[in-house]
């Protein structure tokens, strides 16, 4: 069961050639860019993904709508209270 201040880990899928670009705004979103390659390796806390991208619905904030194609959690997350 997951809890509070929880790091979740995650690819983020880039538009081809725009992974430093989504790498910025992450970081500037409170992510931590872990690796940048094909996918951006990124972890932040629950706090972070549900103020950024919203949770339990994943959904691109704007200034990364037409960069991002999708994002991956590395672990199904739990994403439900106890």
């Amino acid at each position: 069961m997951a809890a509070e201040g929880d790091i979740l880990p995650a690819e983020v899928e880039a538009v081809p050639g725009r992974q430093s670009q989504v790498a910025a705004a992450l970081t500037r979103l409170g992510f931590k860019v872990l690796h940048i390659g094909t996918t951006i390796s990124v972890s932040a806390p629950r706090e972070v993904w549900e103020q950024a991208f919203g949770l339990p619905q994943v959904e691109v904030p704007g200034e990364l709508g037409e960069l991002v194609v999708g994002v991956h959690f590395a672990e199904p997350p739990d994403l439900h209270a106890p």
